[in-house]
């Protein structure tokens, strides 16, 4: 009896909080051809004065959320003039050399990803990168070559030791801990920031903001850090987020897609993501002026289809809001918190579909939208 009457109450629990979003539950198309017109009325009204659209992917290995993420996209470059679009990937060398050779190569060499980047290149979409590693061939090759040219100038030479280890630091990325001496990372930051003073980097908007960005590099690459990269990423999520400000604010008149991982883009400073997200810092540097999608798959290998199922029946599982498990859903989360203000703070467990440091979390505080793929689909390559 007692069971039957648990049963009950965890049925009518689904019932009460599927009843509040359900309005904002927007089936979708198959994923070839994902976006709905009621879709696309929700994000024109939500974009209209957006000069930022993050789109956000649970896991850099998921090729669905790359095939998803890629119709939104189409959509914002062909209805919405957004003819900027800046990857999770290489500031310094995506500066110069807006190529996708310069991307990480699970976007520029993926089957998933193909398609974009034909699309990209026939409508003349410049890309950029906001990541302040520096892990590009082209940033290897010219990083110090360009700022010796800067430099040469004033009739100042580069030290053979700084750019010896500089290119050591690029080559090397996070082994470089055990390359260098602390000696010499001490050595390094205290060579950047004599030229920091320099009256013509100061006066120099684009190389301020390099060195700023090499800096936090070096840091990034060489601090003492445990499994969960805890020190890592707030260093790289601050940088990464002034690295994109320094973009937007010198092109305000050209409109961005970003492109990287929900984690990065949330815009909540809960504790549990340390208030040290890019998308939290960067909504700090530019009120108003974004919007964050995030994408996740339901099922991918590292889920077992009963344990999908399973969840699905409990109230406090993100899937318990879904109609379906068939069919990709986009989620309305502004619309849905504006209507039910105690839903902002519910605890929801979404089996890390949408990838945050916790499976636990109040979801709908993240983003402004989340779009679930039903049949996920792990990345492959050519």
């Amino acid at each position: 009896m007692r069971k039957i009457l648990l049963i009950l109450i965890l049925f009518f629990v689904n019932q009460i909080i599927f009843s509040q979003v359900e309005n904002e539950i927007y089936e979708l198309n198959s994923i070839n051809n994902l976006l709905t017109n009621e879709v696309k009325i929700i994000i024109n009204h939500n974009i209209s004065k957006k000069q930022t659209v993050f789109l956000g992917e649970a896991v850099h290995y998921s090729g669905s959320d790359f095939l998803a993420k890629t119709e939104f996209v189409k959509l914002l470059v062909t209805e919405h003039g957004y003819k900027d679009i800046a990857f999770e990937s290489d500031f310094f060398a995506l500066l110069f050399d807006h190529n996708k050779r310069n991307l990480y190569s699970m976007w520029s060499k993926s089957n998933q990803c193909k398609e974009l980047f034909d699309f990209l290149e026939k409508n003349k979409v410049t890309i950029w990168g906001f990541d302040n590693k520096l892990h590009s061939t082209y940033s290897y090759q010219n990083l110090t070559k360009k700022l010796l040219e800067i430099l040469k100038e004033e009739g100042i030479e580069l030290n053979t030791e700084f750019i010896r280890l500089i290119k050591l630091i690029i080559k090397n990325q996070y082994n470089s801990r055990k390359k260098l001496s602390q000696k010499q990372v001490e050595y390094l930051k205290n060579y950047i920031s004599k030229l920091q003073v320099n009256e013509l980097i100061k006066t120099n908007k684009l190389w301020n903001q390099i060195l700023k960005s090499v800096e936090s590099a070096i840091e990034i690459y060489t601090v003492k850090d445990n499994s969960s990269d805890k020190n890592r990423v707030q260093i790289r999520d601050k940088q990464m987020a002034e690295n994109l400000d320094f973009l937007v604010k010198t092109n305000p008149n050209k409109k961005f897609i970003v492109w990287l991982a929900n984690g990065h883009m949330s815009k909540s400073n809960s504790k549990l993501m340390n208030k040290q997200t890019m998308g939290f810092k960067f909504r700090e540097l530019n009120p108003n002026n974004s919007y964050h999608i995030a994408f996740g798959s339901i099922k991918l290998p590292e889920r077992k289809k009963k344990d999908i199922i399973k969840a699905r029946k409990k109230s406090n599982n993100i899937l318990s809001l879904l109609p379906s498990l068939k069919n990709n859903y986009f989620l309305h989360l502004r619309k849905v918190i504006s209507k039910n203000i105690k839903l902002k703070n519910k605890v929801f467990n979404d089996m890390y579909i949408f990838n945050l440091p916790s499976n636990k979390t109040k979801l709908l505080n993240h983003f402004d939208a989340l779009v679930f793929i039903a049949k996920g689909k792990e990345v492959t390559y050519e």
